[in-house]
């Protein structure tokens, strides 16, 4: 089936209901998605919220940077920025099986990593979380295994950066606010994380 984007010029897409007009009525913004830029994690679809009530948030890695306020980051000042919302009071971090962030910092695929890359990977601060969670079963060849384990390991670490901010952590000590750390598996299941508990998945069902 052709893509849309080979169309010579632009065609009507059908919606349920235009976008402008939903935006008019709807201001109250319920959620904030940070995920990786994987394309089968469908924000509106995994979540089950519409997408006038929905914050997104994608980089490579669903990477989030532990909060600093003497550095240009577009990540900090999005989750700063949506924080401020009062209405939002769900955040929500997904990882996905067979990442290719991890598998970057596994080292599995140095030599195709850009410098570039190498540079936000390391922004994660996730790698020793990464190694120790595929221990030896990353020798050698990289097998799923090791791949998931050291997956789920750097979403957990990004979910500890997430509940270092300021605005997190005031708004959670307030009771405003939850935060969800989601791990989309080659099943498509989604495994839950909490702070605390990150070894204790439940699948949802």
């Amino acid at each position: 089936m052709p893509s849309r984007l080979d169309q010579p010029r632009p065609i009507a897409v059908r919606t349920d209901e235009p976008l402008g007009r939903r935006a008019h009525f709807t201001r109250h913004q319920q959620a904030l998605f940070i995920s990786c830029t994987d394309a089968r994690l469908v924000a509106t679809r995994l979540t089950g919220i519409a997408p006038e009530r929905l914050f997104e948030l994608r980089n490579m890695g669903n990477i989030v940077p532990r909060y600093r306020t003497d550095v240009i980051s577009s990540e900090i000042a999005a989750i700063q920025h949506v924080l401020r919302e009062p209405s939002v009071r769900d955040v929500v971090l997904c990882g996905h099986s067979r990442c290719t962030a991890v598998a970057c910092l596994l080292n599995r695929h140095t030599a195709s990593v850009r410098p570039a890359m190498r540079r936000w990977l390391a922004i994660g601060r996730s790698k020793v979380a990464c190694d120790t969670a595929a221990g030896r079963l990353a020798a050698g060849p990289l097998n799923e295994v090791a791949w998931d384990r050291a997956s789920r390991a750097h979403l957990v670490t990004q979910l500890t950066h997430l509940s270092e901010y300021p605005e997190v952590r005031h708004r959670r000590a307030a009771g405003e606010l939850r935060l969800h750390a989601w791990f989309y598996t080659a099943k498509g299941t989604v495994e839950v994380y909490r702070l605390r508990e990150e070894m204790e998945a439940q699948a949802l069902v």
